[in-house]
């Protein structure tokens, strides 16, 4: 009949309701996995804006020079922003001086004067900037102050000015920006990056466990991933000492944790070249199971710190690996009183010896790694 409503089909309804949960349950998943990157440009856009009202507010001449600034040093965490604000307005200082310095004292009435002016004032920031590249913007600003029009209008040293009170601002309104708005502290970028560099460590010490065996030991890529991880650790080390040094934390000294997780990497490499070699059947039968469950110990302490480090939780029990590597020294103990280190070459018993002083650096290492995440779980 005409004008009547069809009926509602329950099931399509539910269909229509599950898609709808499923797209919402993607997008929410979709925005957790990127809450940094999308809470950076947050701030990034933050602080633009408000450079751009405060350059209005002031009467600044050339207010884009701040909001380029903020873009620049707004970064992923308050230490990084702090260290690019430091660098640029360091920079543009020096370039600004040396820009309305020279252009003083040899101004410019004809383009070979100008050329002059130029070569002077580039060359000694030119030869900062190789030696000390946090400067690189001092030529660029150099540049700018000796070549812009607005520098005959104001005058050098006003026209310098101006343009260090632009990137000051910017830099200010940056670091502010990213220490007040959702701040990302470079000590939870610390924490995560020497998660990772256990849990690559630990693949290794996995692959170690097999030593001795009837092939040797292949790595593959792991350890360009972990050297890869040790750099990232050491930028992240490093925003977060500024933070430290700038009151912005009160974090236990970054430095240290570096340190022994680059300890750990060279005892574990040099285990690798110590061990990758073929055991006669003699060494594999008193070595073998001993070295396995001892570097499956460390394996499973260097998991449960990658576990630990990101939470601020307490460290894992160290027993397990203090027994094992009892057992081990014991067993390269049986062999030298029997008499079988006598019988090896003489690369092969150097290389078994040698990994019982290179064990127990190992073990002191993780040691000291139990002391630093225990430092950090109770800062």
């Amino acid at each position: 009949m005409a004008g009547r409503v069809p009926a509602i089909n329950a099931h399509t309804v539910a269909r229509q309701m599950a898609g709808t949960r499923r797209a919402m349950t993607s997008l929410l998943g979709i925005l957790t996995r990127n809450r940094a990157r999308l809470l950076l440009a947050l701030r990034m856009l933050v602080a633009a804006t408000l450079a751009y009202a405060l350059a209005e507010a002031f009467g600044l001449p050339q207010g884009y020079w701040a909001v380029l600034t903020t873009i620049i040093v707004t970064q992923a965490s308050v230490g990084g922003s702090l260290k690019a604000a430091i660098d640029r307005l360091a920079g543009s200082i020096c370039g600004a001086l040396m820009g309305a310095v020279i252009a003083l004292l040899l101004p410019s009435h004809t383009p070979l004067v100008f050329g002059i002016a130029l070569v002077i004032a580039i060359a000694p920031l030119a030869l900062l900037t190789a030696f000390y590249p946090t400067y690189r913007i001092a030529p660029v600003t150099a540049i700018i102050v000796l070549m812009s029009t607005g520098a005959a209008t104001l005058g050098p040293l006003g026209y310098a000015f101006d343009r260090v009170a632009e990137i000051a601002l910017g830099s200010v309104v940056g670091v502010a920006v990213s220490a007040l708005i959702a701040p990302a502290r470079a000590d939870a970028q610390l924490r995560e990056a020497a998660a990772e560099a256990a849990r690559l460590l630990a693949e290794i010490m996995s692959t170690l466990a097999r030593a001795g065996g009837a092939e040797a030991m292949d790595l593959g890529p792991l350890p360009a991933r972990i050297e890869a991880a040790l750099t990232r650790l050491a930028a992240a080390a490093d925003d977060a000492a500024r933070e430290r040094r700038s009151r912005l934390s009160d974090h236990p000294d970054p430095e240290l944790l570096f340190r022994t997780l680059r300890r750990l990497q060279n005892d574990i490499l040099a285990l690798h070249r110590l061990f990758n070699s073929v055991w006669p059947e003699a060494v594999r039968a008193t070595l073998a199971a001993p070295w396995t469950a001892y570097a499956d110990a460390v394996a499973d302490g260097l998991r449960s710190h990658a576990v630990v480090l990101p939470l601020r939780q307490l460290p894992p029990d160290a027993s397990p690996a203090h027994a094992a590597l009892g057992v081990f020294l014991a067993a390269i103990e049986t062999l030298r009183r029997a008499g079988t280190i006598r019988e090896l070459s003489t690369d092969l018993a150097g290389r078994i010896l040698g990994s019982a002083f290179r064990v127990e650096q190992l073990q002191r290492d993780l040691d000291d790694l139990r002391e630093r995440t225990l430092d950090i779980a109770t800062a």
